[in-house]
């Protein structure tokens, strides 16, 4: 009986020093982590040609972030996210409709967030028609 105590206690000793460790490990790499924010902006005047911009997500990336903004004065814009295996992730399309006599401004935005997310590189297309404004995108990666 008592060497099934002394066993038990032993067992659970071992068991304890072995979470405990592994709870160190990943607090360790939580406080080690390293994110790096990045925001471009690109202005349209009546721009009708289709625009790619790739983003490249690292190996061990922990959790991503993409938000893209736009603002259109007049003309039509659509946005289209591809993820690194080309499937489509995300489409929105903004535009005016009033006559040239009115200032318009319409607004439209995409927000993915991703933990974990799939190296490669990814593509944002922008499509105008004749579209003028501003398309902000903004990335934030932690490794």
């Amino acid at each position: 009986m008592m060497k099934q105590q002394i066993l038990l206690f032993a067992l659970t000793v071992l068991l304890s020093t072995s979470v405990y460790s592994q709870n160190q490990k990943q607090n360790q790499n939580k406080s080690q982590s390293t994110q790096f924010d990045f925001q471009r902006s690109i202005g349209l005047d009546k721009h009708t040609k289709l625009e790619t911009i790739d983003i490249t997500i690292a190996e061990n990336t922990m959790h991503f972030d993409l938000k893209i903004e736009t603002v259109v004065t007049s003309g039509k814009l659509t946005i289209e996210i591809y993820d690194s295996n080309d499937k489509n992730k995300g489409t929105f399309s903004v535009g005016t409709q009033l006559n040239t006599g009115y200032q318009e401004e319409t607004l439209g935005n995409i927000t993915k967030s991703l933990l974990e997310p799939e190296p490669g590189n990814w593509k944002v297309k922008i499509i105008p028609i004749n579209a003028s404004g501003v398309v902000n995108i903004r990335t934030s990666t932690l490794l």
